[in-house]
């Protein structure tokens, strides 16, 4: 085979190599840009569950163990909250003025929905994507509608009873649909809030 005909066949090889060699590493980048735009979606889904068992433990003094429970507090129960009637003198603490009688308190319910997920809350959150509370046991971009896992009850620590609780999924969840395979990634690995064996509300992801 002449070298002319060498060189006809090596060239589309060298093209081809050429840009596998260019083309993987942007793969990489533009895999690691999606990941952690749907990692922080996961993880203000968590913020947000754990926002919702606080305020359903501060009412029912144990953490909700499942959704139902959780979603039926946020979306249809009420919340008491104690406002001061009346303006507390610069010389004096609240609890002063109180028992001066100079001020008084009121209780009032407000929507639970309306109280944990305010407009203050909302207005806050780290990722501004829209809130749904109806989706708020669903992992992001999982096709499957997967939930989150979701336990609770209680440890004892120091001889003292703790009620505990703990959200969870895996990494292969929501990164459903995404070519994920040798990209660095645990797909078995698990993004989580709260614990089961420690009295702890923080997250895994180092927060």
């Amino acid at each position: 085979m002449n070298q002319k005909k060498i060189s006809l066949i090596l060239w589309p090889v060298i093209i081809i190599l050429a840009y596998f060699v260019v083309k993987s590493p942007l793969n990489q980048v533009e895999f690691e840009k999606t990941f952690s735009e749907r990692k922080s979606e996961v993880i203000q889904s968590l913020m947000d569950i754990r926002t919702a068992q606080v305020a359903y433990k501060e009412k029912n003094r144990s953490y909700a163990g499942n959704f139902d429970d959780l979603l039926n507090f946020v979306k249809n129960d009420s919340i008491a909250l104690v406002k001061a009637i009346g303006e507390t003198p610069d010389s004096l603490t609240e609890e002063q003025a109180l028992k001066a009688g100079i001020i008084s308190r009121d209780t009032v319910f407000a929507s639970a929905l309306n109280s944990i997920f305010s407009e203050e809350y909302l207005a806050n959150r780290k990722v501004q994507s829209t809130f749904d509370i109806n989706t708020l046991s669903t992992v992001p971009f999982s096709n499957n509608s997967t939930p989150f896992n979701i336990e609770a009850g209680q440890i004892e620590k120091g001889k003292v009873i703790v009620q505990v609780f703990e959200v969870y999924t895996n990494y292969g969840a929501f990164l459903e649909g995404l070519e994920a395979n040798n990209k660095g990634v645990d797909l078995e690995g698990v993004i989580s809030v709260g614990s089961m064996s420690e009295a702890s509300i923080n997250g895994n992801w180092g927060e």
